[in-house]
């Protein structure tokens, strides 16, 4: 039944925006001045666009993923990669040497000079601007959108209410020392872990949620200057976490957001799933990215769940 309302929002989208598309109707074009970046669409009627923010992995995944699927709804979906992590001797080479190979001071402004870029490229309607970010994506499409009145709709998968400390080679020698993001060329207020050197040296069996958790522990006069102001965004946001997310407690930073929005009289809808974990983005399946957290049967069911209520909620909120 959920798959079967899932393709009727899709046709609706598709409708509402110009039309239905096949696989072969997504053109993509590059985007001077963003290395990699790349505007799916379908027709070069001007449509609503959405930039896809990718998580801590980096590169361009999430992009070649969902750019298509954004485009055939009826978006000008846009990837942008901004991350492509070198690790040097001790991980295998960058995809992107040419992009930031540490999470460190990632420029949130960066988002400003790509709507401007995409002004005028064919099937591009800046006047209408969403945000489709996950995990550290989500962290950077809602600093951007505390920033930035013309973004109008923000999809935020496994949030954090908190800018945290960066991580690179670099930072082995360092630690506390550097934030993930950037705004107008100074680094972000963060929220410092404890423990992220020695989680790198247990590899998979560090405690990552605990790396973050114990940080916000030790650092509690940290938190206000590290606090994401979401109620600056006065945008729509939606927001889906699992209760047993093992990167960090995306539940309660949901929660928190929404609590701030709702004193601020903003409408905020949150999807929390008790029993999911942190790979919640898309329509299903039962598969599980690792230290995910939850079980793969808990996560597909969360997003078979959550995906025909994001497709509403974008077509919604960037349909005029």
């Amino acid at each position: 039944m959920l798959h079967r309302l899932t393709g009727l929002l899709i046709l609706i989208g598709a409708l509402v925006f110009g039309g239905a598309a096949t696989a072969q109707d997504v053109i993509q074009r590059p985007i001077a001045g963003f290395p990699h970046a790349v505007l799916h669409t379908v027709g070069d009627q001007p449509k609503p666009v959405v930039v896809i923010l990718h998580g801590a992995d980096g590169n361009d995944e999430a992009s070649t993923r969902f750019g298509p699927i954004l485009a055939r709804m009826g978006y000008a979906a846009v990837g942008l990669p901004y991350y492509s992590p070198n690790w040097g001797d001790y991980g295998p080479p960058p995809k992107f040497p040419d992009l930031p190979g540490s999470f460190i001071d990632i420029r949130v402004d960066q988002i400003a000079d790509l709507r401007e870029a995409l002004r005028g490229m064919p099937g591009a309607d800046v006047e209408r601007f969403g945000l489709f970010g996950a995990s550290k994506g989500a962290e950077f499409a809602l600093i951007a959108g505390s920033r930035y009145p013309w973004i109008d709709s923000i999809v935020a998968y496994a949030p954090t209410d908190v800018v945290w400390e960066g991580w690179g080679l670099e930072m082995v020698e360092a630690e506390g020392t550097r934030s993930s993001f950037s705004f107008g060329g100074q680094p972000l207020p963060f929220m410092p872990y404890r423990g992220f050197v020695e989680g790198l040296l247990a590899g998979p069996a560090a405690d990552l949620r605990a790396i973050h958790a114990n940080g916000r522990l030790d650092h509690p006069d940290r938190e206000a200057a590290a606090r994401i102001p979401v109620e600056a965004y006065r945008g729509d946001l939606l927001l889906i976490a699992g209760g047993r997310d093992a990167q960090w407690d995306a539940a309660s930073a949901a929660t928190a957001i929404q609590n701030s929005r709702t004193q601020a009289g903003l409408e905020t809808t949150a999807l929390i799933y008790p029993e999911a974990g942190h790979d919640l983005v898309g329509d299903g399946g039962v598969r599980q990215v690792e230290r995910s957290g939850g079980s793969p049967e808990a996560d597909a069911a969360a997003r078979q769940d959550a995906w025909p209520r994001v497709v509403a909620f974008m077509a919604r909120t960037l349909a005029n």
